[in-house]
């Protein structure tokens, strides 16, 4: 691999890095929000498998192991969150979480299909 590929993939590796990080941030603070109380099961679980997903990719620098089924089921639900609490009256600034959650999924798959496509792996 040429030093141009390695810094790209290392780019890619490292906004991969930070977008695990900053989708666990919201999903925490839905986790132990009021607002999000009668979702709290299901944050969790969404949480528990994002920071499962960050643990990995720590070691071994690609989220190869997560099938297309899986993250397009976890998209699914955090996007139905979203559109459960984009119009929730009773809420404050905290609804916004929802969005910033979805928003940063998504900056996941486009990074993950981006990764599979540098190292030649579709």
């Amino acid at each position: 691999m040429e030093n141009n590929d390695k810094k790209d993939l290392y780019e890619v590796e490292s906004k991969l890095y930070v977008a695990l990080t900053r989708l666990i941030g919201p999903l925490s603070m839905m986790a132990k929000l009021k607002t999000y109380q009668n979702d709290h099961k299901e944050i969790k679980q969404i949480l528990d498998k994002i920071v499962e997903w960050s643990t990995k990719f720590q070691t071994i620098r690609n989220l190869d192991f997560i099938t297309p089924d899986e993250l397009l089921d976890t998209y699914n639900k955090l996007d139905k969150l979203k559109e459960k609490y984009i119009f929730e009256v009773d809420t404050g600034n905290e609804d916004e979480l929802t969005d910033e959650a979805v928003i940063w999924l998504s900056e996941i798959m486009q990074l993950r299909k981006k990764l599979i496509d540098m190292r030649g792996e579709a």
